[in-house]
């Protein structure tokens, strides 16, 4: 019986695909990423940017260079409009489904703006003046005071808070870094944050506020501190799950 249901429900269901297929616009060589349900060839440009994160289908796709010269990091110093980042989930048990959701935008190439914060995936460099609140990025991505992503593949970078729950590769953070998952490595003028870290981490404090639960590799600070060590802390104070001890601490 359900056999016979799927083979008679099939052709709706192709009917309806096709329809949306032809619905989809492709835009040469500009187009306004905020007409939604486009391909854009050449230069996407637009004002603003939508942290919805209920989408079946990605609405635009940019390929090219994508301009935002205006947007809600450089509206927000009006103290007028408040800044709506991608709200990451909070509960860990949250995180493989916050990953599976379809981004409302793919960015293949250049993005510049005064801030992008739209749950989007960017491939290929990524440039905010202010700040910028992301899904994913892969190659690199630089942000003015503040730079986030719920997953991070390359090199990100801020003068102030770089973050990610899930980062591979280099995080520099002017003020701080802080990840849920890390590997690679991570550089902070004053603190490094994280739960699970493999890799090399260099700043004043690591680990300090946050509740680390692992590292792997080798820490470099004036305190360190981790859960549970497979590697090297050497910095003024070293804590970890064996000891606590100036200058250098090890646990394999």
């Amino acid at each position: 019986m359900k056999t016979l249901l799927m083979l008679l429900t099939l052709p709706t269901l192709m009917a309806a695909q096709s329809a949306a297929a032809q619905d989809r616009k492709t835009r040469f060589p500009v187009g306004l990423y905020t007409t939604g349900n486009s391909d854009i060839y050449g230069l996407s440009v637009g004002i603003g940017s939508d942290t919805y994160t209920g989408s079946d289908t990605v609405s635009v796709r940019s390929n090219g260079i994508r301009i935002e010269p205006i947007s809600q990091s450089l509206l927000f110093f009006t103290l007028i409009f408040p800044v709506d980042r991608v709200n990451y989930p909070n509960d860990e048990k949250d995180y493989a489904a916050f990953a599976k959701k379809i981004p409302n935008e793919v960015i293949n190439g250049i993005n510049l703006s005064c801030g992008t914060n739209a749950f989007a995936d960017v491939n290929g460099v990524t440039i905010s003046a202010v700040g910028q609140s992301l899904k994913n990025t892969n190659g690199i991505s630089i942000g003015g005071m503040a730079n986030y992503a719920f997953k991070n593949n390359g090199i990100q970078l801020s003068l102030f808070n770089s973050g990610a729950l899930y980062s591979n590769g280099l995080m520099v953070g002017g003020y701080q870094t802080e990840v849920y998952r890390g590997r690679g490595l991570h550089v902070a003028f004053w603190f490094n944050e994280y739960k699970y870290f493999d890799g090399l981490m260099l700043g004043v404090c690591n680990g300090i506020i946050s509740k680390p639960e692992q590292f792997r590799g080798l820490q470099i600070g004036l305190v360190n501190r981790t859960k549970k060590l497979r590697g090297i802390q050497i910095g003024l104070w070293n804590i970890n799950e064996k000891r606590s001890m100036p200058f250098v601490n090890w646990s394999f």
